[in-house]
């Protein structure tokens, strides 16, 4: 090292000693990175679920350890939006619940999250799930994301999980800028920003470690890690009342008439494909479960769309040799 200035203690790197830094910082970053998967803890409770609100919503480093512990535990995979991860209901009250009691053993794990549209699905399962290998998944496909432009992320929507769709579709109508979207790509190659976000909301109040010390200015940072991972989320968060006790004023009500997009045109259903040929990859059986969905609230024209939208989803998985069940007819 050599000074710049004269009775500065400004010091500039020679060629050599940067490319030494460089790769002092680069086995330092991997080896915590990597072994961070053994260090911490995933708290597993029965029912487990991830905690997927507020601040924790785009901790994706938490999801990629609980598919792991997942893979390892559970005979069965069960992935898909908040219908899997059950915003109105308590984690006890879940599908994989009641999966699993009919079973009589937890064989089937809880991998949904809240707001997972089939954009952000193909991307989580793309980017952080790349452990799920060699094992069963049950996957979800919600009508509700093929029911109209908006839905399919045309635009008029600030959609959930932003970092996970594909950053530079033109027919997606981004409400990021374009900078942003690009480093929404890179962290997913780089790995390391998931893992800081994941360090700052579960350590340190969700703020960096500077701005955690001039609140706890007599605190060791190293102190708050504890090695646990984030806690699973027992309590719903939506409402938990049936849909038709929210309408005040009956006279007042009109059935939804959803247009439904045509199965080609659609970005939802696209990336849902493109999901499952990820996981096909990975050798992992897949079974579909289409809804459950409330055709009730649809005019009747919606609802006979609805319903050819659905016959050509079997056939299109019927075509990929992947079995379904449409749970959308009948039984609400």
């Amino acid at each position: 090292m050599r000074q710049t200035i004269p009775n500065s203690n400004t010091l500039v790197l020679t060629g050599k000693e940067w490319l030494i830094t460089i790769g002092i910082f680069l086995a330092i970053s991997f080896t915590v990175y990597t072994g961070w998967f053994h260090w911490e803890r995933v708290p597993v409770e029965k029912d487990f679920r991830a905690t997927c609100w507020e601040a924790r919503m785009s901790d994706y480093y938490a999801y990629a350890q609980w598919v792991r512990h997942a893979r390892d535990h559970y005979k069965i995979m069960l992935i898909g939006d908040s219908v899997i991860w059950g915003q109105e209901v308590d984690h006890n009250q879940t599908i994989s619940h009641y999966l699993n009691e009919q079973l009589g053993e937890e064989m089937v794990a809880n991998l949904g999250i809240d707001g997972l549209t089939c954009t952000a699905l193909d991307g989580i399962l793309t980017h952080y799930a790349r452990d799920m290998r060699n094992t069963n998944a049950i996957v979800e496909i919600n009508p509700l994301w093929l029911s109209s432009p908006r839905r399919d992320l045309r635009g008029g929507w600030n959609f959930h999980h932003p970092r996970l769709v594909r950053q530079f579709d033109r027919r997606i109508a981004y409400y990021k800028d374009v900078n942003e979207r690009l480093g929404y790509s890179i962290e997913h190659v780089l790995r390391i920003p998931p893992f800081v976000r994941h360090l700052m909301v579960n350590y340190f109040d969700n703020k960096s470690v500077a701005n955690w010390l001039l609140e706890f200015p007599y605190r060791n940072p190293l102190s708050a890690i504890t090695f646990r991972g984030a806690p699973m989320m027992k309590e719903k968060q939506g409402l938990g009342t049936p849909w038709d006790s929210r309408i005040k004023d009956r006279t007042k009500w009109k059935p939804v008439d959803d247009p439904y997009i045509d199965l080609d045109q659609s970005v939802q259903f696209q990336a849902f494909l493109s999901a499952l040929d990820t996981l096909k990859k990975r050798n992992v059986n897949v079974f579909v479960l289409i809804g459950p969905y409330n055709t009730w609230n649809l005019t009747p024209q919606s609802k006979e769309k609805h319903f050819a939208t659905m016959e050509q989803i079997k056939r299109r998985l019927n075509e990929r040799n992947i079995p379904s069940f449409d749970s959308t007819r009948d039984l609400l």
